[in-house]
């Protein structure tokens, strides 16, 4: 299965909220890594890693807050890399998002 369709199979699952968590997670941790890094593009990849931590913490939000899921599954991932592409964060997202599918796969597993 691509990594795509694993995204929104994840999106859609019972698992979602922990999904978008871990996944801001992981953002959060490679930001701190790029800071420490201190490379001609560390400012805008740290930048771009924000940026997709606010999409996902507002996803979360808008999720609990008004019973809505925000971005539509089907876009929510090409918001993503549009935010990543704007500061070449790809690599770290796509690393975020094996990261975090591994993670809900392991949880989901052992229930």
């Amino acid at each position: 299965m691509k990594i795509r369709d694993r995204v929104r199979s994840a999106l859609e699952s019972e698992a979602r909220e922990l999904f978008l968590r871990t996944l801001g997670h992981r953002l959060g941790i490679s930001a701190r890594e790029i800071f420490a890094s201190d490379t001609p593009d560390s400012l805008s990849q740290a930048r771009a890693c924000n940026e997709m931590m606010i999409a996902i913490w507002s996803q979360l939000d808008v999720a609990k807050s008004t019973g809505v899921a925000g971005y539509p599954d089907s876009e929510f991932l090409t918001v993503l890399l549009s935010k990543a592409d704007g500061g070449s964060a790809r690599p770290y997202l796509r690393s975020a998002i094996e990261s975090a599918l591994t993670f809900v796969d392991e949880i989901t597993a052992a229930e």
